[in-house]
């Protein structure tokens, strides 16, 4: 073989190590190129995926933010239709005696289950003047008896009437018929005053409420006053006011009983 022929070999061959090692190159800064834009395309979608997250994030912190207003909103909806709920209802002489009847009978078990007595004597007093008798409450005065002096008109709330929770001397539970055997003897005459006597009066704007005493200095008249002959105020102010019951179950029963005449 010539030496023209083997220099022309080395020639090609070179030609193609050049090409060989071009393509390889071109290759290489491919490779590389592709993988700074996969980099660069991660971490753009590490920042997408943060900022999309931030925005949902907020999403939800605002959705929350408006169900916690609006369940509030509820709650105070509610609790201004409870207030509403409490508006007062005309009822006659008769339907409040029924009403009261029906309170005392549920009250019957309870007073047993409590070992204590209950009766419809929560309040008396012997000779008195012609003014109304009332009871101081968180929502205030109530009318217990109407003398007309000042008359139902200046009163807020009426009596239907009423219960007081006691322990007999004899040991007697649940619904008694006669508990007081004079106006000057009092409860004393039957219950035993060491222990805790409870007055509960009712309402007609349908609430509930009571007085507890637990020094056994208590009377027919404790928590009670009397205005005037005339109808205005006198100096015999009631010496302990009423608070509104938290036995849930007897403003429950309170109302139902009054629903009817609503």
């Amino acid at each position: 073989m010539g030496k023209g022929v083997w220099v022309g070999i080395i020639g090609i061959v070179a030609v193609i190590g050049i090409g060989v090692g071009g393509v390889y190159a071109h290759q290489q800064t491919q490779d590389k190129t592709l993988k700074a834009e996969q980099a660069k395309t991660k971490s753009m979608s590490k920042k997408l995926d943060g900022i999309d997250n931030k925005v949902l994030k907020d999403k939800r912190d605002k959705e929350s933010s408006s169900s916690n207003q609006t369940t509030s909103d509820l709650d105070t909806s509610s609790s201004q239709s409870s207030v509403k709920d409490t508006q007062l209802v005309e009822l006659t002489d008769a339907q409040k005696q029924e009403i009261n009847e029906a309170f005392l009978n549920w009250a019957d078990r309870w007073a047993t289950i409590g070992n204590m007595a209950v009766n419809d004597y929560y309040f008396g007093h012997g000779a008195a003047g012609r003014g109304d008798w009332y009871a101081n409450t968180p929502d205030g005065q109530m009318q217990v008896q109407d003398e007309n002096n000042p008359g139902p008109t200046a009163f807020p709330i009426h009596i239907i009437g009423g219960a007081v929770f006691l322990t007999m001397k004899d040991g007697a539970t649940g619904r008694q018929n006669d508990i007081v055997e004079s106006t000057a003897g009092g409860y004393s005459d039957k219950a035993d005053m060491s222990k805790p006597i409870t007055k509960y009066i009712l309402g007609d704007n349908g609430k509930v409420y009571e007085l507890k005493t637990n020094d056994g200095q208590v009377s027919l008249t404790t928590g009670f006053g009397e205005y005037s002959d005339d109808g205005t105020a006198s100096d015999y102010h009631p010496d302990q006011s009423f608070v509104v019951s938290g036995d849930s179950d007897a403003q429950k029963e309170l109302q139902k009983l009054i629903s009817v005449y609503r």
